[in-house]
Parts: structure tokens; sequence; C-alpha cells
């Protein structure tokens, strides 16, 4: 049925608390041209009527100039209303994170249990968890920053650092801050988040947020070269004799330039194996398991020699 804008006012409790302004536009371009395609829900009282949902659709018909808009009465039902509300809001309209997680609590305030929402909106358990407890974490002080808050890409990196570091707050807090910064992925906020619970001393764990984190890194990956370099720094720091280190230092440019020395010797016959199977591949001469084997090799062998490279690069 249609109903006069002006006869509709906004539920006192709306599950979304801001909206795009950008994407408020595209709606109201897209009624301008396309119409109303989902009537919005609103229950009846003795004055006018309430919105449950549709408060975007409701502003952006206003926009519009339009005098009236197509609605579906409900029965007034707080619980039946909320339910109903975030249903029709996610799939229909993107909310953000603090919004899902907000509507899921108000529902576990009214005494619902996690699996009576689940069943009740067939959302994934798992999912209205991740909500939940991001909602704690940021409560507490732990937030992920990402660019994109409709998606539930903060929720699982905030949900990914938590269980990793348990109660620690101040690791997280710090954690979540370098994964902000940096805009590392999921799987990289999961393997700094490990590596940062290992790290044995204080040292090591202020190396593992001031360093660089590669897109194929394992936790194991960014504690050994977080050691690596406090060890590296506690020698270069370390008092002695001038001339013991002196021949410390000349030792170790020896061993160094052999080091390099063997490494091009041995790039040679890699530059010479690199060619010989891009030669025989050309022709055909390979079985497929061979080839996912090779392939395999490679990536670890580009994964050391970045580790390489980035080591060498911090002693720059």
């Amino acid at each position: 049925m249609k109903i006069r804008i002006e006869n509709i006012k906004p539920s006192p409790n709306p599950i979304r608390k801001t909206w795009d302004e950008e994407k408020m536009m595209e709606l109201t371009w897209s009624l301008l041209e396309e119409g109303q395609v989902e009537p919005i829900g609103v229950y009846e009282t003795s004055e006018d009527y309430t919105v449950v949902w549709g408060h975007r659709r409701v502003e952006a018909a206003r926009r519009a100039g339009w005098s009236d808009i197509d609605a579906l009465i409900v029965p007034q039902d707080e619980i039946d209303n909320l339910i109903q509300s975030g249903i029709e809001n996610l799939s229909g309209e993107d909310m953000t994170a603090d919004d899902k997680a907000e509507w899921a609590q108000r529902l576990v305030e009214m005494g619902f249990s996690q699996h009576e929402i689940a069943r009740r909106t067939s959302i994934p358990i798992g999912t209205i968890n991740q909500w939940l407890q991001y909602r704690r974490e940021k409560e507490a002080g732990v937030y992920v920053h990402v660019q994109n808050q409709g998606k539930d890409e903060g929720v699982i990196k905030t949900v990914k650092i938590a269980q990793a570091l348990g109660d620690d707050l101040e690791a997280k807090k710090v954690v979540a801050a370098k994964v902000s910064a940096e805009g590392l992925t999921q799987i990289q906020t999961t393997e700094i988040a490990r590596a940062y619970h290992d790290a044995p001393t204080p040292e090591v764990k202020q190396q593992i947020i001031a360093s660089p984190v590669l897109s194929s890194d394992t936790a194991a990956d960014i504690l050994r070269r977080s050691i690596a370099r406090v060890e590296l720094e506690k020698v270069s720091t370390a008092p002695d004799n001038q001339s013991q280190r002196e021949d410390d230092k000349r030792i170790k440019d020896q061993e160094f330039g052999t080091a390099v020395k063997e490494f091009l010797g041995v790039m040679q016959i890699l530059r010479k194996t690199v060619r010989k199977i891009v030669g025989t591949t050309k022709s055909g001469g390979y079985s497929r398991a061979a080839l996912r084997y090779a392939i395999s090799k490679v990536d670890e062998l580009i994964g050391d020699l970045q580790a390489c490279k980035e080591f060498l690069k911090a002693l720059e």
C-alpha cells in the first residue's frame, strides 16, 4: 500500500546509526530512474507509521521529492521487528561491522542465544560469534581500521588477533595498530599475531612491530628474522677491545666475501638450469607431476631469496 512520507517516522532505535552519503545519492538516483523495487516495513500507531526497515529508502524518497512510498504493514513486535529489520538490512544494504555487532548484541540482551539468533535469521552461528567478539574487543580498545566498513574484513582481523593473543590487551592493541597502518591481509594478520605471541623478549616483540611483513611470511619466518636482527644489534653494540673488534670484522668480511662468491657461483649454475628447464618445457618434455613439483621448489627458493634480501637491506 501507499503511505504518505510525511506520516512516516523513523524507528526510535534503528539498527543502522549512519549511512554512506555517496551511496545515499546512488539510491536516490535509482529511485528516480527505476522506481521502488521493494516496499519498506512499518507498523501503525494511533497517529502515524514507524519504520521497521527501509530507513534509507524513506530518506532517498524524500530527497527524490516523492510524496508517498510503498510500504508493508507489520505487527508492532519489538523482538520480531528487530529480527526482520536485521534480515532486511543484511540482505539488501551494506551494514557496517559496528551496526551488525550492535544488532546481534541487542538480540542477546533480549535473551536470545547465538544458536537461536542463527536459527531465526539463517546467519551462520560462527558469523554471529565473530560480530559479538569484535564488539567486545573494540570496546576494550582493540580495533583494526579497514577501508570498506561494509565488509567483515575488520571483524575477521580483529578476531584473529584476539585468538592469537588471548587476554593480553596491550599486545592486541599494538598488533592491531600495525595491521591497520600497513593494511596487512588476513593471513599476514594471523602470522604476525602468532609471532608476537611467541616472541621470547620485549626486544624481539619490538622488532616484529618495526619490521615489514612479506607476503609469504609465516609466524616462524617473522620470529626467526626478528630474533636474528636483535642478536645482530647486540653484537654490534657490545663493548669490546678495539683490536679484537677489528679482527672480528676482518674475519667476518672475509667470510661474507667467500659466501658472496659461493652465491654467485651457484647463481651461474642456477641460470643454466633455469634455461634448461624452460627449453625442455617448451618442447613438451615434462610431466604434470614434475611441473607441479618444480613450481613448488621455485616458490620456496623465491621465498628464501626474498627473506635474504630483506635481511641484507636491514643492515644498510
